[in-house]
């Protein structure tokens, strides 16, 4: 398995809540109520697809009596071997052949369009000139084979820590050559082009565009963009620099920036700018040149063709087909060969060709369908894998708000969960409705009450016979009549602390109890990591929420204990928070992880971290670091209903579905070590054998922060969980023995009455009121 060396970036603590996660949304697809698309077909313009095989393709497609032909097919393609992430890109040389680089292995070339490779002549000698002791954040190939370098090294630790930038060429002589890249500000060069031997770009990561001149040895400043560039391309004497805002074009002859393409720019902001990374190793989108001044555009939805100031962007390849659409895929690069095939460079082990087959079917006739409520980026990359195994099957993928509904953003649809879910029952009862459901964020039980689920206990018997999964876990909805929902991840409530404060814990009263006796122990800052009502009552349903249901019925009494424990714990927590903390906290109004206030009890913020364990490195990687630092102990957290797991990705198959077998062929696969090894941050996974591999990472990625309050800068870093916790973690899983799961609907109805009561704004017994009001029809559906 490659190791994914990753440099540590400076980042705001309210990110680091889901930076892991945000880190693998460059793959993902855009906003509102989604589909996958149909494949493309070779333009005549590529030379992949023949005359004749073009107009074919056009009059099946129009007159609609066969189903349309022509689709990229996709094979893999070696790497060189020991192949490394960082660093890596590709070119063709000005003779024709492929080049190849990374940082570890050096400059490699291919006479054979990439099915082989063999070291440069120089490469012994150019990898001398690459110290080991910093990180290379970008590299580029010029079209003779000289390299050039965008070097960073590290110095200090916590507050002294520094970074120290240069731009580094490598002569195919074995010269070389280095220009400092520190900007007076604290800015710094992250990225470099080679357009040729003497000439290079480098980008700043505040948006500085420079040429890099080596005989003054210096960096001159071109122009400035609102955002460091994801890339830049080279058409003859022009550059495009692909961002965030757009495609900036600029005449590197005249020195001027040039009126834009408008379609291209227009395509790229629309379809490309919430999924720049903006980060080393891998690219969110990608631009290239092609045959006759073509411009190529990559990114997870597909590859696009367009002829400068053209009027249209042309699919060739859909991403939902590809490997293009797989979000665990950085994208390293990608060109068009010679032979009209494209090779694509991405962060996995191989690198991938793409073959026009005219005679498969544009869109595969199988069709299966899968649903979720919110876009999810674990079945986006079981679509793409799927795909890839099954070329016959047409995976059509439908969500109805995209990503960032998680984090409280827009939800890039005018539609409200409840009307969704209406729909989608009238779907499934009339048997039109998908075949494969996503349940998170749904009340589970209707669907199971009203025989609108297939039994899975084949496949849970088959998984718990091989004991390939915790069978605690995802023997979670199993019930004497079947099992109808399998959990491919889970979430572990956990609390974190003193061994003292740790085990004063029994449930909900004793929490408040701690907190309380926290508060006159620390005059100052948040016992909790809550900074307003809203998310310290959020943070409480997490354990709390499961016992407010009795047989679709409310607990008065358990909600009225939890909003009378809630008030006492939101009173403890707010009387020792200060101006600075709510100006840069304040406004959070989501449930933290438990990794994300590690981040804050590292800087002596919290008294006592308890929240949910999602990610391994996101989360257990903090927790076992404050730990070690502190002396602390973890345990799972109780709440009123005890001690458990919270499912996650609750895979489920319609009753109805014509496709049952391929249904099932599809939740296996989203339960395999394969997908489940990428930690998406939506869960730990339910497959034992991903959870050791993701559990032994400590030395191949590491995370960091920095954050001001009250002049007080604060420093926190660290990487993967150590064996040690680990270990705990394990025994932890093992002993969670139920379910902790809530209601959504009643969830949203406790907070939208409930933060009143903790205010002060109404009594507790009036918000139990309204909360009944509120859930009762809701119930008794």
């Amino acid at each position: 398995m490659l190791k994914h060396k990753k440099m540590k970036k400076r980042i705001p603590a309210l990110l680091l809540c889901i930076l892991y996660t945000m880190a693998v949304l460059f793959g993902m697809a855009g906003c509102g109520t989604k589909q996958t698309g149909s494949g493309g077909a070779a333009p005549e313009e590529s030379g992949a697809a023949s005359e004749e095989g073009s107009r074919e393709t056009q009059t099946q497609t129009e007159s609609g009596s066969v189903a349309a032909m022509g689709r990229y097919m996709e094979s893999t393609a070696p790497l060189p071997e020991g192949a490394s992430v960082e660093g890596r890109n590709m070119t063709l040389l000005t003779d024709g052949r492929l080049a190849y680089f990374d940082a570890k292995t050096g400059l490699h070339l291919s006479s054979d369009e990439g099915k082989s490779w063999t070291p440069a002549e120089n490469n012994d000698a150019l990898l001398k000139n690459i110290s080991a002791d910093g990180y290379v954040s970008g590299a580029s190939i010029a079209p003779d084979g000289s390299i050039l370098l965008s070097y960073l090294t590290f110095e200090g630790e916590g507050a002294s820590l520094k970074a120290d930038a240069s731009v580094i060429r490598l002569g195919v002589d074995g010269t070389r050559a280095e220009i400092p890249a520190n900007m007076e500000d604290g800015d710094y060069v992250g990225k470099v082009f080679a357009k040729s031997e003497s000439e290079g770009i480098a980008l700043s990561i505040r948006g500085r565009v420079f040429k890099t001149d080596w005989e003054k040895g210096e960096l001159e400043q071109l122009f400035t963009l609102p955002e460091q560039p994801e890339m830049v391309i080279f058409m003859a004497d022009r550059m495009l620099c692909l961002g965030n805002s757009g495609v900036t074009a600029y005449d590197m002859v005249q020195g001027i920036t040039l009126e834009k393409d408008v379609v291209l720019d227009e395509f790229c902001r629309e379809n490309m700018g919430a999924k720049l990374n903006n980060s080393s190793d891998s690219y969110g989108g990608i631009l290239f040149p092609g045959e006759d001044g073509a411009i190529y555009a990559a990114y997870s939805g597909g590859l696009y063709r367009h002829v400068e100031n053209g009027n249209a962007m042309e699919q060739l390849i859909d991403g939902s087909f590809s490997s293009l659409g797989d979000p665990a895929l950085g994208l390293c690069g990608m060109l068009r060969l010679e032979s009209g095939e494209f090779l694509l460079l991405t962060t996995g082990e191989e690198m991938v060709r793409f073959t026009y087959d005219p005679d498969e079917p544009t869109v595969p006739e199988k069709q299966l369908k899968v649903y979720s409520l919110v876009e999810n980026y674990t079945i986006r990359q079981a679509i793409s894998i799927f795909q890839k195994e099954n070329p016959d099957v047409y995976i059509n993928y439908e969500y109805i708000y995209d990503f960032a509904y998680l984090y409280g953003e827009d939800s890039g649809s005018a539609i409200t969960p409840q009307d969704a879910l209406k729909n989608l029952n009238v779907e499934l009862m009339s048997g039109n409705g998908p075949d494969v459901l996503l349940l998170d964020g749904m009340d589970a039980d209707i669907y199971v009450r009203k025989g609108m689920l297939a039994d899975l206990s084949d496949i849970l018997d088959e998984l718990a016979g091989e004991k390939k999964v915790f069978e605690n876990i995802a023997s979670a909805y199993k019930e004497e009549n079947g099992t109808f929902i399998l959990p491919a991840a889970f979430k572990l409530p956990m609390i974190c602390g003193k061994k003292e404060d740790v085990e004063s814990v029994k449930d909900l009263a004793t929490y408040a109890q701690l907190v309380e006796k926290l508060r006159t122990q620390r005059p100052e800052s948040s016992i909790t990591g809550a900074f307003n009502a809203t998310q310290e009552l959020k943070q409480l349903l997490i354990v709390n929420s499961s016992s407010l249901l009795e047989d679709r019925k409310l607990n008065t009494q358990a909600l009225t204990e939890l909003l009378t424990q809630a008030a006492r714990i939101y009173q403890a927590d707010m009387g020792g928070i200060g101006k600075e903390e709510l100006e840069v906290w304040g406004d959070n109004k989501n449930a933290w992880t438990i990794g994300s206030i590690a981040t804050l009890t590292a800087g002596d913020m919290v008294g006592i971290m308890s929240g949910n364990a999602e990610g391994m490195l996101s989360d257990m990687g903090a927790v076992s670091k404050v730990s070690e630092d502190n002396g602390y102990v973890f345990d799972l957290w109780p709440g009123m209903d005890g001690t458990g797991f919270i499912p996650a990705n609750k895979l489920a198959i319609a009753a109805g579905s014509s496709q049952t077998e391929l249904a099932k062929s599809f939740v296996k696969m989203m339960l395999s070590t394969e997908i489940q090894k990428t930690n998406s941050g939506v869960g730990l996974p339910v497959n034992t054998e991903a959870f050791d591999m993701l559990s032994d990472m400590d030395d191949q990625i590491s995370m960091g922060g920095s954050w001001k309050v009250g002049g007080r800068e604060i420093h926190f870093s660290y990487g993967g969980p150590s064996a040690a916790a680990v270990k705990r973690l394990k025994e932890l899983v093992e002993q969670a023995d139920h379910s902790l799961e809530g209601n959504t609907f009643l969830e949203d109805a406790v907070v939208q009455y409930g933060v009143s009561a903790l205010t002060g704004a109404m009594t507790v017994e009036q918000a139990v009121r309204e909360i009944q009001q509120k859930s009762a029809i809701y119930l008794a559906e």
